[in-house]
Protein backbone atom coordinates (compact mmCIF):
# COMPACT_ATOMS: atom_id res chain seq x y z
CA UNK A 1 0.00 0.00 0.00
CA UNK A 2 1.47 3.38 -1.14
CA UNK A 3 1.69 6.27 1.35
CA UNK A 4 0.71 9.79 0.20
CA UNK A 5 3.51 12.36 -0.28
CA UNK A 6 3.85 14.69 2.66
CA UNK A 7 2.64 18.30 2.19
CA UNK A 8 5.36 21.03 2.03
CA UNK A 9 5.99 22.84 5.24
CA UNK A 10 5.26 26.55 5.74
CA UNK A 11 8.95 27.39 5.39
CA UNK A 12 9.15 25.59 2.08
CA UNK A 13 6.04 27.40 0.86
CA UNK A 14 7.61 30.76 1.75
CA UNK A 15 10.77 29.88 -0.14
CA UNK A 16 8.77 28.85 -3.17
CA UNK A 17 6.80 32.12 -3.12
CA UNK A 18 10.00 34.14 -2.85
CA UNK A 19 11.50 32.33 -5.82
CA UNK A 20 8.32 32.93 -7.80
CA UNK A 21 8.32 36.65 -6.84
CA UNK A 22 11.95 37.02 -7.89
CA UNK A 23 11.16 35.47 -11.26
CA UNK A 24 8.09 37.63 -11.86
CA UNK A 25 9.60 40.94 -10.68
CA UNK A 26 13.06 40.65 -12.18
CA UNK A 27 12.05 42.52 -15.37
CA UNK A 28 10.26 45.23 -13.40
CA UNK A 29 13.32 45.72 -11.22
CA UNK A 30 15.55 46.07 -14.24
CA UNK A 31 13.18 48.65 -15.75
CA UNK A 32 12.98 50.53 -12.45
CA UNK A 33 16.76 50.57 -12.16
CA UNK A 34 17.04 51.95 -15.70
CA UNK A 35 14.51 54.70 -14.91
CA UNK A 36 16.36 55.61 -11.70
CA UNK A 37 19.63 55.83 -13.64
CA UNK A 38 18.03 58.20 -16.18
CA UNK A 39 16.54 60.39 -13.44
CA UNK A 40 19.85 60.66 -11.63
CA UNK A 41 21.84 61.39 -14.80
CA UNK A 42 21.16 64.97 -16.04
CA UNK A 43 22.39 64.27 -19.57
CA UNK A 44 20.20 61.20 -20.02
CA UNK A 45 17.20 62.98 -18.45
CA UNK A 46 17.65 65.95 -20.80
CA UNK A 47 17.90 63.61 -23.77
CA UNK A 48 14.59 62.01 -22.87
CA UNK A 49 12.65 65.12 -21.74
CA UNK A 50 13.85 67.80 -24.20
CA UNK A 51 12.03 66.37 -27.26
CA UNK A 52 8.80 66.23 -25.26
CA UNK A 53 9.18 69.86 -24.13
CA UNK A 54 10.03 71.03 -27.65
CA UNK A 55 7.03 69.21 -29.03
CA UNK A 56 4.76 70.78 -26.42
CA UNK A 57 6.16 74.26 -27.05
CA UNK A 58 5.61 73.83 -30.78
CA UNK A 59 2.03 72.81 -30.07
CA UNK A 60 1.48 75.85 -27.84
CA UNK A 61 2.98 78.13 -30.49
CA UNK A 62 0.55 76.87 -33.10
CA UNK A 63 -2.50 76.54 -30.86
CA UNK A 64 -1.94 79.15 -28.13
CA UNK A 65 -4.95 81.27 -29.09
CA UNK A 66 -7.29 78.27 -29.16
CA UNK A 67 -5.97 76.88 -25.88
CA UNK A 68 -5.47 80.06 -23.80
CA UNK A 69 -6.94 82.92 -25.85
CA UNK A 70 -10.15 83.25 -23.86
CA UNK A 71 -8.30 83.07 -20.54
CA UNK A 72 -5.81 85.79 -21.55
CA UNK A 73 -8.61 88.00 -22.90
CA UNK A 74 -10.53 87.69 -19.62
CA UNK A 75 -7.41 88.58 -17.59
CA UNK A 76 -6.56 91.58 -19.79
CA UNK A 77 -10.17 92.76 -19.86
CA UNK A 78 -10.42 92.56 -16.08
CA UNK A 79 -7.12 94.40 -15.61
CA UNK A 80 -8.11 97.14 -18.05
CA UNK A 81 -11.47 97.53 -16.33
CA UNK A 82 -9.85 97.83 -12.90
CA UNK A 83 -7.24 100.35 -14.17
CA UNK A 84 -9.52 102.38 -16.45
CA UNK A 85 -9.16 105.67 -14.61
CA UNK A 86 -5.38 105.41 -14.43
CA UNK A 87 -5.11 104.56 -18.14
CA UNK A 88 -7.37 107.45 -19.16
CA UNK A 89 -5.47 109.89 -16.94
CA UNK A 90 -2.21 108.71 -18.46
CA UNK A 91 -3.32 108.91 -22.11
CA UNK A 92 -5.70 111.89 -22.10
CA UNK A 93 -3.18 114.77 -21.68
CA UNK A 94 -1.01 113.48 -24.53
CA UNK A 95 -3.98 112.74 -26.78
CA UNK A 96 -5.55 116.10 -26.06
CA UNK A 97 -2.27 117.85 -26.92
CA UNK A 98 -2.05 116.02 -30.25
CA UNK A 99 -5.64 116.93 -31.15
CA UNK A 100 -5.16 120.58 -30.20
CA UNK A 101 -1.94 120.80 -32.22
CA UNK A 102 -3.72 119.38 -35.26
CA UNK A 103 -6.66 121.78 -34.91
CA UNK A 104 -4.31 124.74 -34.37
CA UNK A 105 -2.34 123.82 -37.48
CA UNK A 106 -5.54 123.62 -39.56
CA UNK A 107 -6.71 127.00 -38.29
CA UNK A 108 -3.29 128.45 -39.07
CA UNK A 109 -3.55 127.19 -42.64
CA UNK A 110 -7.05 128.70 -42.90
CA UNK A 111 -5.84 132.01 -41.43
CA UNK A 112 -2.91 132.19 -43.86
CA UNK A 113 -5.29 131.58 -46.76
CA UNK A 114 -7.66 134.33 -45.62
CA UNK A 115 -4.77 136.74 -44.98
CA UNK A 116 -3.42 136.01 -48.42
CA UNK A 117 -6.76 136.80 -50.06
CA UNK A 118 -7.20 139.99 -48.00
CA UNK A 119 -3.69 141.10 -48.86
CA UNK A 120 -4.37 140.57 -52.55
CA UNK A 121 -7.53 142.69 -52.41
CA UNK A 122 -5.80 145.43 -50.41
CA UNK A 123 -2.84 145.49 -52.80
CA UNK A 124 -5.22 145.93 -55.65
CA UNK A 125 -7.59 148.57 -54.30
CA UNK A 126 -6.12 150.45 -51.28
CA UNK A 127 -2.61 152.04 -51.23
CA UNK A 128 -3.23 153.24 -47.68
CA UNK A 129 -3.94 149.73 -46.50
CA UNK A 130 -0.82 148.57 -48.29
CA UNK A 131 1.23 151.03 -46.25
CA UNK A 132 -0.50 149.95 -42.99
CA UNK A 133 -0.01 146.33 -43.86
CA UNK A 134 3.76 146.71 -44.00
CA UNK A 135 4.45 149.55 -41.56
CA UNK A 136 1.38 149.94 -39.33
CA UNK A 137 -0.39 147.66 -36.87
CA UNK A 138 -2.38 144.74 -38.22
CA UNK A 139 -6.17 144.62 -37.98
CA UNK A 140 -6.01 141.91 -35.33
CA UNK A 141 -3.53 143.95 -33.27
CA UNK A 142 -5.84 146.99 -33.40
CA UNK A 143 -8.82 144.91 -32.25
CA UNK A 144 -6.91 143.18 -29.48
CA UNK A 145 -5.43 146.44 -28.24
CA UNK A 146 -8.97 147.63 -27.56
CA UNK A 147 -9.73 144.66 -25.32
CA UNK A 148 -8.87 144.15 -21.68
CA UNK A 149 -5.83 141.99 -21.24
CA UNK A 150 -6.74 138.71 -19.51
CA UNK A 151 -5.14 138.20 -16.11
CA UNK A 152 -5.20 135.04 -13.99
CA UNK A 153 -6.00 135.58 -10.32
CA UNK A 154 -6.69 132.08 -9.00
CA UNK A 155 -6.47 128.47 -10.19
CA UNK A 156 -8.20 125.50 -8.59
CA UNK A 157 -7.60 121.84 -9.39
CA UNK A 158 -10.67 119.89 -8.27
CA UNK A 159 -11.57 116.20 -8.21
CA UNK A 160 -14.60 115.81 -10.47
CA UNK A 161 -16.75 113.34 -8.53
CA UNK A 162 -16.09 114.42 -4.95
CA UNK A 163 -15.33 118.12 -5.39
CA UNK A 164 -12.20 117.74 -3.24
CA UNK A 165 -9.48 120.32 -3.79
CA UNK A 166 -6.33 118.73 -5.25
CA UNK A 167 -4.35 121.97 -5.36
CA UNK A 168 -4.70 125.71 -5.80
CA UNK A 169 -2.90 128.93 -6.64
CA UNK A 170 -3.99 132.46 -5.76
CA UNK A 171 -2.26 135.81 -6.08
CA UNK A 172 -4.13 136.89 -2.96
CA UNK A 173 -4.62 134.32 -0.21
CA UNK A 174 -8.19 133.02 -0.01
CA UNK A 175 -9.04 131.08 3.18
CA UNK A 176 -12.18 129.51 1.69
CA UNK A 177 -10.56 127.56 -1.13
CA UNK A 178 -12.14 124.22 -0.16
CA UNK A 179 -15.56 125.86 -0.04
CA UNK A 180 -15.00 127.44 -3.46
CA UNK A 181 -13.96 124.07 -4.93
CA UNK A 182 -17.15 122.45 -3.63
CA UNK A 183 -19.27 125.35 -4.88
CA UNK A 184 -17.73 125.18 -8.37
CA UNK A 185 -18.38 121.44 -8.55
CA UNK A 186 -22.01 121.95 -7.50
CA UNK A 187 -22.57 124.70 -10.10
CA UNK A 188 -20.83 122.67 -12.79
CA UNK A 189 -22.86 119.53 -12.07
CA UNK A 190 -26.12 121.48 -11.91
CA UNK A 191 -25.54 123.23 -15.25
CA UNK A 192 -24.51 120.02 -17.03
CA UNK A 193 -27.47 118.06 -15.63
CA UNK A 194 -30.00 120.86 -16.15
CA UNK A 195 -29.25 121.27 -19.85
CA UNK A 196 -29.02 117.50 -20.32
CA UNK A 197 -26.15 117.67 -22.81
CA UNK A 198 -24.89 114.15 -22.26
CA UNK A 199 -21.11 114.11 -22.22
CA UNK A 200 -20.67 117.87 -22.74
CA UNK A 201 -18.98 119.85 -19.96
CA UNK A 202 -19.47 123.38 -18.67
CA UNK A 203 -16.52 125.50 -19.86
CA UNK A 204 -17.12 129.05 -18.61
CA UNK A 205 -18.78 130.81 -15.66
CA UNK A 206 -19.00 134.60 -15.67
CA UNK A 207 -19.73 136.92 -12.75
CA UNK A 208 -19.57 140.63 -13.61
CA UNK A 209 -15.88 141.29 -14.39
CA UNK A 210 -14.74 137.81 -13.34
CA UNK A 211 -14.63 134.82 -15.63
CA UNK A 212 -14.01 131.26 -14.45
CA UNK A 213 -12.62 129.12 -17.25
CA UNK A 214 -13.17 125.38 -16.67
CA UNK A 215 -10.84 122.91 -18.34
CA UNK A 216 -12.16 119.37 -17.92
CA UNK A 217 -10.14 116.15 -17.74
CA UNK A 218 -11.43 112.64 -16.99
CA UNK A 219 -11.08 112.58 -13.19
CA UNK A 220 -10.44 116.23 -12.32
CA UNK A 221 -10.84 119.72 -13.74
CA UNK A 222 -9.11 123.11 -13.63
CA UNK A 223 -11.02 126.25 -12.64
CA UNK A 224 -9.14 129.40 -13.68
CA UNK A 225 -10.51 132.68 -12.27
CA UNK A 226 -9.50 135.69 -14.36
CA UNK A 227 -10.41 139.21 -15.36
CA UNK A 228 -10.32 140.81 -18.78
CA UNK A 229 -11.32 139.47 -22.18
CA UNK A 230 -9.89 136.22 -23.48
CA UNK A 231 -9.79 135.38 -27.17
CA UNK A 232 -10.12 131.92 -28.69
CA UNK A 233 -6.36 131.71 -29.31
CA UNK A 234 -5.61 132.81 -25.74
CA UNK A 235 -8.05 130.23 -24.40
CA UNK A 236 -6.33 127.60 -26.52
CA UNK A 237 -2.94 128.74 -25.20
CA UNK A 238 -4.20 128.45 -21.61
CA UNK A 239 -5.67 124.99 -22.30
CA UNK A 240 -2.37 123.75 -23.71
CA UNK A 241 -0.54 125.08 -20.65
CA UNK A 242 -2.98 123.29 -18.31
CA UNK A 243 -2.67 120.02 -20.24
CA UNK A 244 1.11 120.20 -20.14
CA UNK A 245 0.99 120.93 -16.42
CA UNK A 246 -1.32 117.94 -15.84
CA UNK A 247 0.94 115.55 -17.73
CA UNK A 248 4.04 116.67 -15.81
CA UNK A 249 2.76 117.23 -12.28
CA UNK A 250 -0.43 115.28 -11.54
CA UNK A 251 -0.23 111.54 -10.74
CA UNK A 252 -2.33 109.08 -12.73
CA UNK A 253 -4.21 107.99 -9.58
CA UNK A 254 -5.83 110.90 -7.74
CA UNK A 255 -8.30 108.91 -5.64
CA UNK A 256 -6.34 109.34 -2.41
CA UNK A 257 -6.20 113.05 -1.59
CA UNK A 258 -4.00 114.11 1.32
CA UNK A 259 -2.15 117.23 2.43
CA UNK A 260 1.12 116.04 0.88
CA UNK A 261 -0.45 115.73 -2.58
CA UNK A 262 -2.32 119.04 -2.22
CA UNK A 263 0.77 120.96 -1.09
CA UNK A 264 2.89 119.51 -3.90
CA UNK A 265 0.36 120.37 -6.63
CA UNK A 266 -0.24 123.83 -5.16
CA UNK A 267 3.48 124.58 -5.20
CA UNK A 268 3.72 123.42 -8.82
CA UNK A 269 0.73 125.60 -9.79
CA UNK A 270 2.40 128.62 -8.21
CA UNK A 271 5.63 127.92 -10.11
CA UNK A 272 3.99 127.44 -13.50
CA UNK A 273 1.27 130.10 -13.35
CA UNK A 274 2.65 132.74 -11.00
CA UNK A 275 3.99 134.77 -13.90
CA UNK A 276 2.19 133.11 -16.80
CA UNK A 277 1.05 135.45 -19.58
CA UNK A 278 -1.90 134.05 -21.52
CA UNK A 279 -1.15 136.29 -24.51
CA UNK A 280 2.32 134.84 -25.13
Amino acid sequence: MNRPASSPSSQEEAQLMEQLRQILLSEDREALAAIREILEDEAQLSEKVSPIIRQHLAFLKENFREEYGLIIEEIVSKKLSESQDEIVNMIFPKLNTIIKKFITAQFQILKEGIDSQIKTVQNRFSPKNIFNRFFGPSDSDIVLSQLDNPEIHEIYLVQRDSGLLLGSFAKEKNPDQDVIAGMLTAIKSFAEDAFNRGKEDLEMIQYENYKIFLHNLPSYYFAVAMTGSISASEKDNLSNKLITFAGENIPFDTTNVDSTLTDRISAALSTHFGHFNIQQ
